[in-house]
């Protein structure tokens, strides 16, 4: 029943700004209670410090909470995706998750591997969120919903791409800088925490405007064609 999907919907958007916020507060008293810079080092450090232990592991479960929240509340509204956004949330969901249990190799206590394991997963959380941001655009297309907020999101997408442009860049010039100390000019221009921030925030909000989605019934009118 309609009645019945409509106040599924409610339930996991209040969850969904409720994940997202919580993850949003502890990101920001990490920041405020740890001695590293925010523009230079990654968020990775931040999960080394004396102070505010576990709130980055927190913050990413939370976050992942999210993703799921944010999806399940569009399929709820009547928004039919098929597989491939389904696989990218889940992929963005498991990225989360495996960044948040397996710690960056920052200190000698951390084995090799998990630090392998939190680089490539929290490389699949970033790549695989606006894939399926994306997509989720691309199905509700056709379906009933504000026109502002489409507008607003797609906008947010193309910003949020070319920052993980720019972050991929950053990434790539620090880890050259050692071997190349010719770089530093350009590592000074592009730092690789400040960048990493700034798709931290273009996450959110991409996931935030997902959500005005859910205020209007999709009805199923843009299932996926691949299933």
């Amino acid at each position: 029943p309609a009645a019945a999907g409509a106040a599924r919907a409610r339930r996991w958007t209040v969850i969904a700004w409720a994940a997202l916020g919580w993850a949003a507060f502890t990101l920001v008293v990490l920041h405020a209670v740890s001695p590293y810079d925010p523009v230079r080092d990654p968020v990775s450090r931040y999960a080394f410090g004396t102070d505010g232990a576990g709130l980055l592991e927190a913050s990413l479960l939370s976050f992942a909470l999210g993703v799921v929240a944010v999806y399940t509340a569009l399929s709820a509204s009547g928004h039919r995706f098929g597989r491939t956004p389904t696989l990218l949330a889940v992929a963005t969901t498991a990225g989360l998750v495996a960044a948040a249990l397996f710690p960056a190799a920052f200190t000698d206590d951390v084995a090799p591997a998990s630090g392998l394991i939190h680089q490539y997963a929290s490389l699949l959380a970033f790549l695989c969120l606006p894939g399926m941001v994306g997509c989720l655009l691309d199905r509700t297309r056709s379906a009933p919903g504000p026109a502002h907020a489409r507008r607003t999101t797609t906008r947010l997408l193309v910003a949020d791409l070319a920052a993980l442009a720019l972050f991929g860049a950053a990434y790539v010039v620090d880890t050259l800088l050692p071997r190349v100390p010719e770089l530093s000019a350009v590592a000074a221009a592009l730092p690789v925490g400040g960048v990493q921030r700034i798709v931290f925030v273009l996450h959110f909000c991409l996931l935030a405007g997902l959500l005005e989605f859910c205020r209007t019934p999709g009805g199923g009118a843009a299932a996926d064609q691949d299933g």
